[in-house]
């Protein structure tokens, strides 16, 4: 098990959230919590950014269901951009690609710089 990495980078109504190791049982509230922060700060659009993202469970999947439904509750988008391998597989398996927009540009300068705004592990 590989601990969860949540780094954030905002830009004026867009936050961008890096996924760094597993989101799974254990650490799926954080994003949950990510998400409400950004939420919160009065941005409506998000992009989780799965491009160092080790595995991802069910409970994952689960998270990024309730921020697609909070930020579409908001009147918001969310893309899910860099998805690969576990994740990839899940969605693929379970149709629920056809749920998220997909993109590999982040909408922001050159991703999440490391140690980012907010730099936390489970």
């Amino acid at each position: 098990m590989t601990a969860l990495i949540i780094q954030s980078a905002h830009d004026q109504d867009h936050t961008v959230i890096a996924l760094i190791g597993d989101l799974d049982a254990l650490s799926a509230v954080r994003l949950d919590g990510a998400v409400e922060a950004a939420l919160y700060d009065g941005r409506r659009h998000l992009t989780v950014d799965a491009a160092d993202l080790v595995f991802c469970d069910c409970s994952g999947v689960g998270a990024l269901l309730r921020a697609r439904r909070a930020v579409t509750a908001v009147q918001g988008t969310m893309t899910l951009a860099n998805v690969h391998g576990v994740l990839r597989r899940i969605l693929d398996v379970t149709r629920l690609d056809a749920a998220f927009s997909e993109g590999h540009d982040l909408g922001l300068p050159s991703s999440v710089p490391p140690g980012a705004v907010a730099a936390q592990a489970l």
